[in-house]
């Protein structure tokens, strides 16, 4: 009998199978269909990684519905490719590389590998393409915003900030502190051997940086250009940013191991194609990609990144900025915060995410009809969202920040809050999804902890059996609540640590933990445990021997007189003498084998003419008596007995006396007696 919860990388499949095999039971597979959302899904048809603009309810709305729609769609209407066979990106119905994995994504909506690369420890070069501000053709484009000490790449610029949140990354690379912890769980197959999880991020340090001022080509646009919404200035379509991206890369390293991002300044916009409707600031915030490579060769490919300035950009910007600075004292007074680096932050950190976990399988030559050069995916959902894009609604709620980023690690810092601390420097960034979040579907988490459980040695049926979580949680980030799958039909939550559950009945049960830090991050562990037969039942104490009512009322048949007359008891009325200790007569067992005595005295009192009557407790002694043995009733007197004899000559007493006897029962006896002080008496004779 195992008295520890077993956790296995496997459990979560053991557990699934069972249920993907009841509801997809009877299912039939037929041949690969388009599904109805192609070109509609943010991040298709071409593009992946998409960002899409949040803004209005209405927006929100329309991208909930289309997600649960297509959802709902793939459900109905899968199909699998042959494994190994790469899928056009015109195709977001995916598949990954099993008959069981494929249905298993639609059971849980979890991200599902479907054999293509990830990246490794990838190196990361900033592009910060500024063209010329103030040209004739770029009179719109302002510079990267400055620091508080008028430098634009000085301690507080646009630039610096950026550039320290890669260097922090790369500082803290492997640690579960942070978002980019859940990429470690993302694996990919090679040489024939799918290795899960076995690999660290680990950006390259120093980080790369460039900032270039060459000139932004010029296209006239519908799309950025008719409304001119925070894009006065230039449009640059994809095409542009892969070109940039070729002229700054040279000579440096490409292919799966380089991720070259691009960002521009205020006031440059941007559209996929220059007759697209999909522009910047409307329908997207950012995007990733990859070109080059032909499809049958790996790893050739260059992974790139587009991040348009977003500071106070409506749908893209949380107005969340624990790194902004004020630019006046007037700002500073009402709030106003434009430095812009924390919102590209945030959108640099989904971009990431989903370039580490889904590098490839955007450059399928679709006019043509042909998968040349479309490698196929790593990581997605069934309807092909990455990792950040399962934290966006429906996933998560808009309502507040919490639903998208998760609870701050400080609570009331308003605008400064923050919910990583990468490095020692403080940042706000959406959640990302963990398969390993939760038994039956993962969930977005904000950093990665773990849970870990024990049971009691010993379960039995019947008896309470005692789990126990509290090694849940990772150093500095406990676990808060704990919630429970017995096994048995039975479920609860709790936030303690440790509960108590019965089995009713003997066998082997699979338990499930899930665990919660402060933050809603999530982790679970699960494994078997055995429980044995309850205990035989404890025979009843035997029946004790029958006595009659006289037996327990009046021990030995004694009356209380004559039991008062065996100890010695003074008559009601006797004036007694003593001023240290009061001799009351004798016990002997049996009968009186316990003696408790207590000596109340009368005291009046007079104050405003009002007199009033109180006894006071001025003598105790209890005595138990050896079987055949005896004893001396001496009742000392407390100190209010001796002051009120050195006080008055007389004083009237009232003696309870409670005695026991062998049998169990018990006699009150009661006595008015008269003390005096018997040194005061010998005054007084004098």
């Amino acid at each position: 009998m195992s008295s520890r919860l077993a956790v296995s990388r496997l459990a979560r499949a053991i557990v699934l199978a069972c249920a993907a095999s009841m509801v997809f039971a009877g299912s039939s597979l037929g041949t690969a269909v388009v599904h109805p959302h192609v070109g509609k899904l943010p991040g298709f048809p071409v593009i992946r990684g998409v960002v899409p603009v949040l803004g209005s309810p209405a927006q929100i709305s329309a991208h909930e519905k289309l997600v649960k729609d297509a959802f709902a769609s793939a459900q109905g209407r899968h199909s699998l490719a042959p494994r190994g066979t790469p899928v056009p990106n015109k195709q977001p119905l995916a598949f990954c590389t099993s008959e069981f994995e494929e249905e298993l994504s639609f059971f849980t909506q979890d991200m599902c590998y479907r054999g293509g690369p990830v990246l490794h420890g990838p190196t990361i070069h900033l592009i910060f393409w500024q063209g010329k501000p103030g040209s004739v053709q770029e009179e719109a484009v302002k510079p990267f915003p400055e620091g508080p000490g008028k430098s634009a790449e000085g301690p507080g610029s646009y630039i610096y900030t950026v550039e320290r949140y890669f260097e922090d990354v790369a500082g803290e690379s492997g640690a579960t502190t942070n978002v980019f912890a859940v990429d470690g769980q993302y694996g990919e197959e090679s040489k024939e051997e799918y290795l899960p999880g076995e690999y660290a991020v680990s950006f390259a340090k120093p980080v790369d940086v460039t900032v270039d001022p060459a000139s932004f080509p010029v296209h006239l646009t519908k799309g950025c250009t008719d409304k001119g919404e925070f894009s006065e200035g230039p449009c640059l379509l994809d095409s542009d940013i892969q070109a940039e991206v070729e002229e700054v890369a040279g000579t440096k390293e490409a292919g799966l191991k380089s991720i070259y991002v691009v960002l521009t300044p205020p006031g440059v916009g941007g559209c996929f194609e220059s007759e697209s409707g999909e522009c910047a600031y409307r329908q997207y915030c950012a995007y990733h990609g990859d070109f080059g490579g032909n499809g049958e060769t790996p790893l050739k490919q260059t992974i790139y990144a587009d991040l348009p300035y977003l500071g106070n950009v409506p749908g893209c910007d949380s107005f969340v900025h624990p790194n902004e600075a004020p630019t006046s004292t007037q700002e500073q007074k009402e709030g106003i915060f434009d430095h812009g680096a924390d919102a590209v932050i945030d959108t640099a950190s989904h971009e990431i995410n989903e370039a580490i976990t889904d590098p490839l399988g955007s450059q399928c030559n679709e006019e043509a009809g042909k998968i040349e050069g479309c490698e196929p995916n790593a990581w997605t959902d069934a309807i092909g969202q990455e990792v950040a894009d399962k934290c966006l609604p429906p996933e998560t709620t808009i309502a507040g920040l919490n639903g998208i980023y998760g609870e701050p690690l400080v609570e009331g810092l308003g605008a400064r809050a923050y919910n990583q601390v990468i490095n020692g420097d403080h940042y706000w960034t959406q959640r990302e999804w963990s398969n390993e979040a939760g038994p039956f579907e993962g969930a977005c988490v904000q950093q990665v902890i773990e849970a870990r459980a024990s049971v009691s040695a010993g379960a039995a049926a019947t008896v309470p059996v005692k789990f126990d979580g509290s090694a849940s949680g990772v150093p500095g980030d406990p676990a808060t609540y704990w919630v429970w799958d017995f096994g048995d039909g039975e479920r609860a939550g709790t936030s303690s640590p440790t509960i108590s559950h019965t089995y009713a009945k003997p066998g082997k049960y699979f338990v499930i933990l899930t665990a919660y830090d402060a933050f809603g991050s999530s982790a679970w562990t699960a494994g078997l445990i055995e429980v044995g037969a309850a205990p035989a039942p404890t025979p009843p104490p035997p029946a004790p021997a029958p006595i009659t009512i006289r037996e327990l009322l009046t021990p030995a048949h004694l009356s209380a007189a004559e039991l008062a007359s065996k100890l010695g008891l003074p008559r009601n009325g006797t004036k007694l003498s003593g001023f240290g200790t009061i001799s009351l007569g004798h016990a002997e067992c049996p009968p009186a084998c316990g003696v408790t005595l207590k000596l109340y005295a009368t005291v009046r009192t007079t104050r405003h003419h009002r007199t009033k009557v109180k006894q006071v407790l001025i003598g105790l002694l209890r005595m138990t008596v050896a079987n055949k043995g005896t004893g001396t009733l001496a009742l000392p007197l407390n100190a209010a007995g001796r002051i009120l004899l050195h006080k008055v000559h007389l004083a009237s007493c009232k003696l309870l006396a409670t005695v026991e006897g062998q049998e169990g029962g018990s006699w009150q006896i009661t006595r008015t007696l008269t003390l005096t002080s018997a040194a005061r008496s010998a005054r007084r004779r004098r």
